[in-house]
């Protein structure tokens, strides 16, 4: 269901007497495969859950109806349903006196895997027809529902003669919202998509509407706020519905560079130089020759790939690009006719996230540029333990990091998936300055700063959601 309840749950099973003397790691890959060699019978039952009903909703309205639902206000009469869809509902919910519904959010697209708790009964919420963009005419933002894809903003916003700022990280056809209850990763080379994010518009557990942020303007300038500290578990709080994003002048002209640099060596000294260079992007991508192929279909490269996207007027467009080749000198190719994955025609652009969808993809890994060839080699050495061949896809960030998604073709198994990311959990460890951001890793880690963040977002928790109807506690 979400980060505070897998960890909630593995802190809890912790306690049983049976599982009070496993190593906490050996713990939680039982946990994660379903393991019921090891476990009990009790808990192997609360990870076998499911939704009671999947309620795919077409307006806010139909949201509020199914809170108010759950929260035993309303009937499953006011959901407007057939005859047989109703009962059919009311049998599979066992709406009784003081029975608990919990509802939940289903993600559009998943970069790695579900969380580790599924839906214990209740309603899961099909966002995917909240789908409506409007662009404010003036063109300084957009509101979109959360079940829009980000393609489809994409597209949206320069028929419009506007540009979306920030980019996904992999190339998979995400919903918007899967931003905020999935586990998508938006960025520009500038800054992260909490710099683009104005506000959210979401229900609470009370059904009544709730805002966080503000949609006509940003309000990153007012220091750690709530907008950002919820945005990665904002269904745990709350039932978002749509969100106010910033977009940016559509430029004159954009271009699209690629270089291709024979090692990881060359790659990163010419990153290393990038962000001193002080050269406004777009977006500044990084791809093996598998990734490549795979975000590129019927392209091929020796070995590594920067993609830069350059905007402005022509002059300004042209200085930039010759300033470019001489800050990443060391590449041994260059094109500028490649068209982005961004500006594919919208099936394709969803078939190329089909194909990719099918590696496993345990995480995220971010490390300063300077450490990219050391992590490409422990990448590999994955890879090669794995026996599932690697592929990357990658962005730079001004702030000198890199951050890498590694796509292992392999089954996408539990008992795959849990060693592969346990693997680069391991790997990243040996890196100095290295993060790694993963729905596992998640309940590996025992950094003190991190707990402390989560008890603040426990705390939080129990009193925005205090009817426990968004991704609610297991019962007991």
């Amino acid at each position: 269901m979400g980060l505070l309840v897998d960890r909630a749950f593995v802190d809890s099973v912790t306690e049983v007497p049976a599982l009070r003397e496993m190593i906490r790691e050996s713990l939680i890959e039982a946990l994660f495969t379903r393991n019921d060699r090891v476990l009990p019978r009790e808990i192997v039952t609360v990870l076998s859950r499911e939704p009671s009903v999947t309620v795919k909703v077409k307006s806010d309205s139909e949201v509020q109806r199914l809170l108010r639902v759950a929260n035993g206000e309303e009937s499953t009469v006011t959901l407007g349903l057939p005859a047989e869809d109703y009962h059919y509902i009311r049998r599979q919910l066992a709406i009784s006196k003081d029975r608990d519904i919990g509802v939940y959010v289903r993600p559009r697209t998943l970069t790695t895997h579900p969380w580790i708790v599924p839906p214990q009964g209740g309603i899961a919420v099909d966002v995917r027809e909240l789908s409506s963009i409007e662009v404010d005419p003036k063109g300084h933002r957009a509101v979109a529902g959360v079940g829009a894809t980000w393609k489809a903003l994409y597209d949206e916003s320069l028929r419009a003669g506007r540009q979306v700022p920030f980019f996904p990280l992999v190339p998979l056809d995400y919903g918007l919202g899967d931003a905020l209850f999935g586990d998508a990763v938006f960025q520009s080379y500038a800054a992260p998509f909490r710099r683009y994010l104005y506000g959210v518009r979401s229900f609470a557990y009370h059904a009544r509407c709730s805002r966080l942020g503000f949609e006509e303007v940003p309000n990153h300038g007012t220091g750690y706020d709530a907008l950002g500290l919820l945005q990665n578990s904002m269904s745990e709080f709350v039932i978002p519905v749509s969100m106010a994003v910033g977009l940016t002048p559509r430029a004159r002209v954009v271009k699209n560079l690629v270089y291709q640099f024979p090692d990881a060596g060359n790659i990163a000294s010419a990153l290393g130089k990038l962000p001193g260079s002080g050269r406004s992007l777009l977006y500044a991508n990084v791809y093996d020759a598998a990734g490549w192929a795979l975000a590129h279909p019927g392209a091929s490269v020796p070995a590594l790939v920067l993609e830069l996207g350059v905007a402005g007027a022509p002059t300004v467009v042209a200085a930039r690009e010759k300033a470019l080749d001489a800050t990443l000198a060391g590449f041994t190719a260059k094109t500028t006719d490649t068209p982005p994955f961004y500006d594919a025609e919208a099936r394709a652009y969803s078939r190329i996230g089909e194909r990719i969808g099918r590696f496993v993809i345990p995480g995220y890994v971010t490390v300063p540029v300077a450490a990219l060839p050391d992590l490409l080699g422990k990448l590999r050495e994955v890879g090669e333990d794995s026996t599932a061949s690697l592929a990357v896809f990658g962005a730079v960030r001004r702030t000198g990091t890199v951050s890498l998604a590694p796509a292992f073709d392999s089954p996408k198994e539990a008992t795959k998936v849990c060693a592969i990311s346990r693997k680069v959990w391991t790997k990243v460890q040996a890196i100095p300055g290295a993060s790694y951001l993963s729905r596992l890793a998640h309940l590996w880690s025992d950094d003190r700063m991190y707990r402390a963040r989560l008890v603040v977002l426990q705390r939080l928790k129990a009193e925005i959601d205090a009817g426990r109807v968004v991704e609610p506690t297991i019962p007991a």
